[in-house]
């Protein structure tokens, strides 16, 4: 009875659905209006870009011809298979590296979590020319690496791992790993550490429980973890630009050399969309039966 009487009265209907209303159509409106700055910049620096470059294709090929006359040229052919392979083997690497990551983030005491936190984030935080030519050091002729390998004794004229496909992988990797690490660890947090405590008291060992409770949950962040390595590795363009050399082009340096050396820009547009339908289209598939962006969202 006294939790009844001491409610405060309740408006009337009538008085109090005036005012929410008016003040919701103010906040449409203005809702509506801070849209327009992304939908301007999503306009200028996307969409039209993307027209003029289908245009270009188009008008060199024609609309269909944009989409085979790539596959015409021995040297796109070669690249896009080259692409595909070391794309694959990045995302391998990258997918045993950021599990074993992604672990070590979980397991770690706070302050080395901490720095391992700091270590994943300095690849954003570093552009990606700086940690390109960085690697340019470690591996070019003379550099760290061939210093090291003269002085341990293992080659005399160094390990010859710049502009090479070898040499290219671990720094694909390095920079890739982050996009790796964060959905693994995403779904490392959302393990319940009831269904630990549960597998531990009917006698499971650790290698049971990592194997049956933990990788069984790690799984669909590695998968959204590898499609996304898998897609940018696809159209990366400036570490293989550096750290590459002539025998080893992927996809996204063969178009640069059209459009750049050849002045080839209608070739270079067609090859441009080949790999942007293609990337697009791995992604949406991925996404429809991987839930990708579901995945990220938990990031």
């Amino acid at each position: 009875m006294t939790a009844v009487l001491d409610k405060p009265p309740q408006p009337s209907a009538s008085a109090g659905t005036a005012r929410p209303r008016a003040r919701g159509a103010r906040g449409s409106s203005g809702a509506r209006w801070l849209f327009l700055p992304p939908l301007a910049l999503l306009l200028l620096g996307l969409a039209v870009p993307l027209v003029a470059v289908v245009v270009a294709g188009s008008e060199d090929h024609g609309p269909a011809g944009m989409f085979t006359e790539p596959f015409r040229s021995a040297l796109f052919l070669r690249a896009a298979w080259r692409t595909l392979w070391m794309a694959a083997l990045v995302t391998l690497c990258t997918g045993v590296l950021g599990v074993l990551y992604a672990l070590a983030l979980g397991l770690a005491r706070k302050a080395l979590s901490h720095v391992l936190f700091g270590v994943l984030f300095l690849t954003f935080w570093i552009s990606l020319l700086v940690r390109t030519y960085g690697w340019v050091l470690m591996l070019q002729p003379q550099g760290a690496l061939d210093g090291l390998a003269k002085t341990l004794g293992l080659s005399e004229d160094g390990l010859g791992l710049y502009q090479t496909l070898p040499g290219l992988i671990p720094a694909m990797v390095h920079i890739m790993l982050p996009y790796m690490v964060l959905p693994v660890y995403a779904g490392l947090r959302s393990l319940d550490p009831a269904q630990l405590r549960a597998a531990r008291s009917l006698g499971a060992g650790e290698w049971l429980v990592m194997r049956t409770v933990v990788l069984p949950a790690l799984r669909p962040g590695a998968a959204a973890g590898a499609v996304i390595v898998f897609v940018m590795s696809l159209g990366f363009y400036v570490t293989p630009a550096f750290l590459g050399g002539p025998g080893s082009q992927v996809t996204a340096t063969v178009i640069g050399t059209e459009f750049g050396r050849m002045q080839n820009l209608g070739g270079a547009a067609a090859m441009g969309v080949v790999l942007l339908v293609a990337t697009l289209g791995l992604y949406v598939v991925a996404d429809r039966f991987l839930k990708i962006s579901e995945q990220w969202e938990r990031v």
